[in-house]
């Protein structure tokens, strides 16, 4: 038994996180290095004062006794994570309206039933450099509801229902930089896997270490990107295929009609 109130403390300073989304059916990680092979997709630019969360819903059911009520059952409801991200990136234009199609480089929407759905994995790097991966182990439900528009970018909020497998699991996590693995029983890894050619991939741009941020975007024309499961992301490239976001800090000083300061490298989460 615990002697000291201490042990057991699980107290962590966040020093950087990051958002993974793959479309896909077949994600893979590996579990050796914490690298993302295949088609990840970044979410993009968090507020820094946005919070990752989560909600579980677990209801009971009560029995009226004589000498007052107890719960008898309970009853396991919804799993739900909230998180922000700055309007802009291909990820989130797809989740705020997964049904929208261009056209001569028209951006059509479509308002329906249709939601985005994905694997999804979050990225937390701590003040200690442990490094924690989070992964739903099933495609999670991805809603963006709110729009926002302002003088300086404004978050919105993304709603993730999570889903059990028929194994009844719904997660998976890891750890890095930790020296034992200790002796907890764990579930088989469905997403964490041993990718013997990993250096192949990563040197071939397939698989890239997460840095948990990103450089700005510059955009340029609407092009389409085929994600994996046919799913299409809706991204700017440049007059080279190049594709790079905007910080929402560079302004148009000189009136010259482009962004000063830009970034333009591809746009690739790794890229910092």
């Amino acid at each position: 038994m615990a002697e000291k109130r201490t042990v057991g403390l699980d107290l962590r300073v966040l020093e950087d996180r990051q958002v993974l989304l793959y479309f896909g059916d077949n994600p893979v990680i590996d579990k050796a290095t914490g690298a993302f092979v295949g088609g990840w997709d970044a979410l993009g630019l968090e507020p820094q004062d946005s919070q990752h969360g989560f909600t579980r819903e677990v209801s009971s059911n009560n029995t009226n006794l004589t000498g007052g009520q107890t719960a008898t059952s309970y009853t396991a409801g919804a799993i739900t994570s909230a998180v922000d991200g700055i309007e802009g990136s291909p990820a989130m234009r797809y989740i705020e309206n997964p049904g929208a199609i261009v056209q001569d480089g028209t951006t059509y929407g479509e308002h329906s039933s249709k939601v985005a759905k994905a694997f999804v994995a979050f990225v937390h790097k701590y003040t200690s450099g442990l490094v924690r991966i989070w992964v739903s182990r099933e495609k999670a439900e991805l809603v963006i509801n709110e729009r926002t528009v302002a003088k300086d970018p404004q978050a919105r909020p993304v709603q993730i229902t999570y889903k059990n497998g028929d194994d009844e699991r719904y997660y998976e996590e890891r750890f890095y930089m930790v020296g034992e693995d200790g002796s907890v029983v764990r579930v088989e890894e469905k997403v964490f896997q041993d990718v013997e050619d990993l250096q192949a991939q990563i040197d071939a741009g397939t698989a890239f270490h997460p840095k948990a941020s990103a450089s700005g975007l510059t955009a340029m024309t609407v092009v389409e990107d085929k994600a994996a499961d046919d799913v299409t992301l809706h991204e700017y490239q440049d007059a080279e295929g190049n594709s790079a976001e905007v910080d929402p800090s560079t302004t148009d000083s000189d009136g010259d009609g482009a962004m000063d300061d830009v970034d333009a490298e591809p746009n690739n989460p790794a890229v910092q």
